[in-house]
């Protein structure tokens, strides 16, 4: 069983988590806000919503971090054993490479290192998209799965 922290302004990222993480996946994880995570636990996965404002954000301890590569300054008392960034820019690990309406590319622009140990290569990602899905959520869901060992062929969003 993995636990997954939320850091959020909203509730946005976190439902969107909890909706669209593929059934099998969901029954290894639990999922919660990081502000509710009892004093000293480490998160093995702390996943910051691109909606985060600075004074949402919070000191944790995890694993792993997936950040919008963005707001990384905002989360600089996140105690993380490796960090992962997403978003559109060329620094991020996690970007996109092409954006339509009925599907998007994900593009994994460096190697990552997932929970289990593993090493993915650079490699992009063709998924389907609804239409007012925020790619910033696609792209926090990918890498959850990426980072929890789905094997990247098998990624939905």
């Amino acid at each position: 069983m993995y636990t997954i922290g939320v850091l959020e302004s909203g509730g946005g990222l976190s439902s969107f988590l909890a909706a669209n993480l593929p059934a099998e996946l969901r029954e290894r994880v639990r999922l919660c806000p990081a502000a509710s995570l009892p004093q000293g636990t480490r998160a093995d996965l702390l996943v910051v919503s691109p909606d985060l404002r600075g004074e949402d954000a919070a000191p944790a301890v995890c694993r792993a971090l997936l950040v919008p590569g963005r707001l990384a300054p905002l989360v600089g008392a996140v105690e993380a054993g490796w960090a992962v960034s997403y978003g559109v820019s060329p620094k991020d690990s996690l970007s996109l490479s092409s954006l339509g309406e009925k599907d998007l590319c994900l593009s994994l622009q460096r190697e990552v290192v997932t929970l289990t140990g593993d090493c993915l290569e650079c490699q992009e990602l063709r998924l389907p998209r609804a239409s007012r899905t925020s790619p910033f959520h696609v792209l926090a869901c990918a890498g959850v799965q990426l980072l929890l060992g789905v094997p990247p062929e098998e990624v939905k969003a």
